[in-house]
């Protein structure tokens, strides 16, 4: 397989020559005189969630000595995972600075697959190549060394460069109870072995745990949503779900008393002449359990159901509610049981507003508490 014989970087950032098959002649549909090519130019780059991706640019013929390129289409993209053309024979161009101009277009949209600079840096580190997934490079394998438990690998997706060590989140969930799952952050090294192969290795022990008491005011829930709207990837998507799953979040609504007890109470104001001040302090029973009815929020034909990190969130909004604190597992729970169909939830819906829609909810409900607990 010629992409492992040359590795990632062969293909990063760089023009390539890639003979046709079956998959790439299906994605270059409409491209213009793909019947009469016999090759592909494409463009490498990473998708750090897809792995290692090829733009396609244009078809072309090559003969082994001279190539000729067609034209290409700017308004129709197509692209190849590396998985789907690994036994293609493919020729590297290099970094052309006539193909870059004259596909200036499409290179630019790849923007959007740009990765932090620690994550970039990442991927130069050839001493890591022995590790990586062959069609993810940023996927490590990384093995877990912890006493009283046997060597164990699993993939860890890496995100950002600590002191003398890497970041990343757990991918696979390993079969030990190395106090690790997957969806994880933890540190792992890199050390030379004696046949100068390299191993990646951690102890499994979890960065992103907090405590009960970490989450009580809200702050760190509201933390992480502003981290997400300023960067917005997975890493910080999944570090913002992991606290909403294991907070406690406060839910308006209103108090419903049976007729009953509605009337008791309406012959307390009607006996205190409408001053309220008289009855301050008054204990009042009712003969029926009351029901509290979350509100729900609309948004043109769409329904949401509305939580907040703290009571003071809920702002003015609040004072015409009662304000119930629920563990979020609790109010997702009531949320999808509501009589009204709902889009999802909608956090701090007057401030930092963050909608979890059906499928986030779903994903939250996956995932394992990181709230560390005392002996």
């Amino acid at each position: 397989m010629k992409y492992i014989e040359t590795g990632f970087r062969s293909l990063y950032k760089r023009f390539a020559v890639f003979e046709l098959n079956e998959n790439i002649m299906k994605c270059l549909e409409g491209f213009p005189r793909k019947d009469e090519a016999n090759c592909v130019i494409v463009y490498g780059y990473i998708d750090h969630e897809a792995g290692m991706t090829l733009e396609l640019l244009c078809t072309g013929t090559h003969n082994g000595k001279e190539l000729e390129m067609f034209d290409g289409d700017d308004e129709r993209r197509a692209v190849a995972r590396i998985e789907g053309v690994k036994d293609l024979e493919f020729t590297v161009l290099g970094d052309d600075e006539w193909l870059t101009q004259k596909h200036s277009k499409k290179i630019e949209m790849l923007s959007g697959y740009s990765v932090n600079e620690e994550i970039e840096t990442s991927r130069s580190f050839t001493f890591l190549d022995g590790c990586r997934h062959e069609f993810f490079p940023d996927d490590i394998m990384v093995v877990i060394l912890k006493d009283d438990f046997e060597p164990e690998g699993c993939w860890v997706n890496i995100f950002g460069l600590g002191e003398r060590c890497f970041i990343g989140r757990v991918l696979s969930e390993p079969n030990q109870d190395f106090g690790c799952h997957i969806g994880d952050e933890i540190k792992f090294y890199a050390q030379k072995q004696d046949d100068d192969s390299v191993m990646c290795f951690s102890d499994g022990t979890p960065l992103n745990r907090c405590s009960a008491e970490d989450l009580e005011d809200g702050q760190m829930l509201r933390d992480a949503v502003a981290k997400f709207k300023e960067e917005q990837n997975e890493i910080n998507l999944y570090r913002l779900l992991n606290l909403l799953r294991d907070s406690y979040v406060w839910v308006p609504c209103t108090a419903v008393m049976d007729e009953q007890d509605e009337a008791k109470l309406q012959k307390m104001f009607e006996d205190a002449g409408g001053d309220t001040d008289k009855i301050i302090g008054e204990t009042f029973t009712t003969s029926e359990s009351v029901r509290l009815i979350p509100d729900i929020l609309q948004n043109g034909n769409e329904f949401f159901f509305p939580i907040f990190s703290s009571a003071e969130e809920m702002g003015e909004y609040g004072e015409h509610f009662s304000k119930v604190q629920k563990h979020m597992l609790e109010a997702m729970a009531l949320a999808q049981n509501n009589e009204k169909k709902v889009s999802g939830m909608v956090l701090d819906a007057f401030s930092g507003q963050f909608v979890i829609n059906t499928d986030l909810i779903k994903l939250i409900w996956e995932m394992q508490s990181k709230v560390e607990h005392g002996d």
